[in-house]
C-alpha cells in the first residue's frame, strides 16, 4: 500500500510540475472507493513536501485544489488570485495544508492564525488589499469543513 501511495504522490507531483489539471482529475476521479480514503490531509502534506523546492508548482497545486485551475488553458492565464495568494503565503513561510488549506470554490482557510498575524505588515497589507478576509470561529470552520467534505463525497458517487 505504501508503494502505491508513493507512486501516486510521484505521479501527482509530476502533473503539478507540468501543469496538467486534466491528468490530476483523472487520478482523483478514477481512484477506487477503497483507495479514495487515502486522499487525506496527510497525502496532501506529503505532496507539499515533494514540491517544497518548486514554489510555483506548489502554489499552482493550491490553485488547482481550490478549483481555480480546471483545465490546461487556465494554467496559461496570469493572475489566478488563489494561486497568487498561495505563493505569497508560501514565500512568507507558511505551509500549504498545514498553515493554510485551499478549498473548492476558490477559497483558502488560514489555520495557523498566529503565523499569519506574524507575517510582515507589508505582506499582510498586500493580502488585505487583494482579498476579502473573513474571521470565523472554530464552530463555523468545522461546519464549513463538514459541508465541503460532504460536497466532495457526493461528487465521488
Amino acid at each position: 500500500m505504501f508503494a502505491m501511495i508513493d507512486n501516486l504522490i510521484e505521479e501527482i507531483v509530476s502533473h503539478c510540475s507540468l501543469r496538467r489539471p486534466e491528468a490530476l482529475d483523472k487520478i482523483f476521479d478514477n481512484l477506487p472507493s477503497s483507495e479514495y480514503q487515502y486522499i487525506t490531509l496527510e497525502l496532501l502534506e506529503k505532496i507539499s513536501v515533494f514540491l517544497q523546492n518548486d514554489t510555483d508548482s506548489l502554489a499552482w497545486f493550491c490553485g488547482y485544489m481550490a478549483s481555480e485551475i480546471n483545465c490546461s488553458e487556465d494554467s496559461h492565464q496570469p493572475n489566478h488570485p488563489i494561486t497568487s495568494l498561495s505563493k505569497i503565503l508560501i514565500l512568507s513561510g507558511m505551509q500549504p495544508f498545514i498553515d493554510f488549506t485551499p478549498y473548492p470554490g476558490c477559497r483558502l482557510v488560514i489555520a495557523n492564525t498566529v503565523k499569519f498575524e506574524a507575517l510582515p505588515q507589508s505582506v499582510k497589507a498586500v493580502i488585505q488589499k487583494a482579498f476579502d478576509l473573513l474571521e470565523q470561529n472554530d464552530l463555523q470552520i468545522e461546519q464549513m469543513n463538514n459541508a465541503l467534505l460532504q460536497e466532495l463525497v457526493m461528487s465521488r458517487e
